[in-house]
């Protein structure tokens, strides 16, 4: 009988698989990890689990034969959308997932501590700029009336009332597009890349490590994704600017208004108005397949929770909560939806591995997804999720892998962590250097 695909589910671990791994493979595949959103605890979530994930790899099979040891920043593609992005541009750069956690903690020589200030500058000067916008559209509306100038939309000329209706909706121009700026954290991406010696080039660092970095954010004014890469129409901003860009969560921050440096090409626009990309993705599982990978690790931190609570309901927590699931559920759904066109569009011809919290995962849920000072609780309860879905699903994850010549390590001799017990225990995360 030959090889069907398949697309199995467990403990927060999906498994699209739809390349025969009895084949031969004539030369050795890409492989990519994509990393979505999920602000401060997601992003602080993912850190975690991105440890555990890279614990639990080997070594890698090589061309001729031998094999060398494997860990995430052996991946050929990263690809990375708001909080992702920052995690995808560090590993791309070879920084391990162990220094990300160290960075996370405000431990690392490589990265000064991340603080609040870094992410949550008030958008205080964006207030003169709409002030000026104001004005402008009240001296149009006025001179239109004063000097009888036509409607275009009636065929008459402006009335007095209309007018004066239209100069009271223009007052929604003083209104500032976000509670903080974004280019606080460019600032503070900028400056520890140069610190560690990082470059902020797209070209430079696909040149330094032949690792592809690809990151998205929205374009507001085209309704479209933009996607920043080496070998993309828009890989002269900076890396640091492209992070901003695709963090710029709607409300929270104003958007990020980058100069477009295609400026004078047919449809390009003298800016770029762009926004979170998680707008228009919850994750690009797409972007690494077109650029060539056969195995794909996507992670999403965030996703409904199955409530099962005998004799209870969500509704009895309050708004906060409800909005919560809200969110969450929009996120996963349209993840859910991925997964499917995944798994039946017959032009993506590779393996996903899904990794996200399980549907019982009340720990997380709770976390304020916007929290600073929940990250060092949010790292480690990723850790320690990501470790017990990776074992509880060994088996069909080390079979997985090794069509693609990737080895994981055995299981200890211990039991798998039981997620249900995970308030009794106490995590031993040493930070190794090693």
């Amino acid at each position: 009988m030959g090889f069907e695909k398949r697309f199995l589910q467990h403990r927060g671990i999906s498994v699209i698989q739809k390349l025969d791994p009895s084949l031969p493979r004539l030369r050795r595949g890409k492989v990519g990890i994509v990393l979505a959103g999920g602000a401060v605890s997601g992003g602080a979530f993912k850190a975690g689990g991105l440890r555990a994930l890279d614990e639990a790899f080997l070594r890698r099979k090589l061309p001729h034969g031998a094999s060398q040891p494997f860990g995430l920043t052996d991946f050929d593609i990263f690809v990375g959308l708001s909080a992702g992005s920052i995690l995808a541009s560090v590993l791309a750069a070879g920084i391990s997932p162990d220094e990300v956690f160290r960075i996370l903690r405000g431990t690392s020589e490589t990265y000064e501590p991340f603080k609040p200030w870094h992410f949550m500058r008030p958008n205080a000067f964006e207030l003169l700029h709409r002030g000026g916008l104001f004005l402008d559209k009240q001296q149009e509306l006025f001179t239109n009336w004063l000097s009888g100038a036509t409607d275009s939309r009636t065929g008459q000329a402006f009335s007095f009332r209309t007018t004066v209706g239209k100069m009271t909706q223009a007052t929604a121009r003083l209104l500032p597009t976000g509670l903080f700026d974004p280019t606080a954290l460019e600032h503070y991406l900028r400056r520890n890349m140069r610190r560690a010696g990082l470059p902020d080039d797209f070209n430079e660092s696909f040149r330094r490590t032949g690792k592809a970095l690809y990151l998205t954010a929205a374009d507001l004014n085209r309704g479209e994704m933009v996607v920043f890469g080496h070998d993309e129409p828009y890989a002269s901003i900076p890396v640091s600017r492209a992070i901003a860009a695709s963090c710029a969560i709607p409300i929270w921050y104003k958007p990020m208004l980058i100069e477009n440096p295609r400026v004078g090409e047919p449809g390009e626009p003298d800016r770029l108005d762009l926004a979170d990309g998680g707008l228009m993705r919850t994750a690009n599982v797409r972007v690494a397949v077109e650029k060539g990978c056969e195995l794909v690790i996507c992670y999403n931190p965030f996703t409904r929770i199955r409530y099962d609570r005998a004799g209870r309901s969500l509704y009895e927590h309050g708004l906060p909560t409800l909005i919560s699931q809200a969110a969450r559920t929009l996120i996963g759904a349209r993840l859910d939806l991925a997964k499917e066109l995944v798994y039946r569009d017959e032009t993506i011809q590779a393996d996903v591995v899904f990794i996200e919290p399980a549907s019982d995962d009340y720990a997380f849920f709770n976390m304020n997804p916007m929290n600073f000072w929940n990250k060092d609780v949010a790292s480690t309860h990723g850790y320690e999720a990501v470790a017990s879905a990776l074992a509880s699903n060994h088996q069909l994850l080390a079979g997985v892998f090794r069509a693609h010549g990737i080895e994981m390590r055995p299981l200890r001799d211990q039991p798998p962590p039981n997620a249900d017990d995970e308030h009794k225990r106490r995590p031993n995360l040493r930070e190794s250097r090693g």
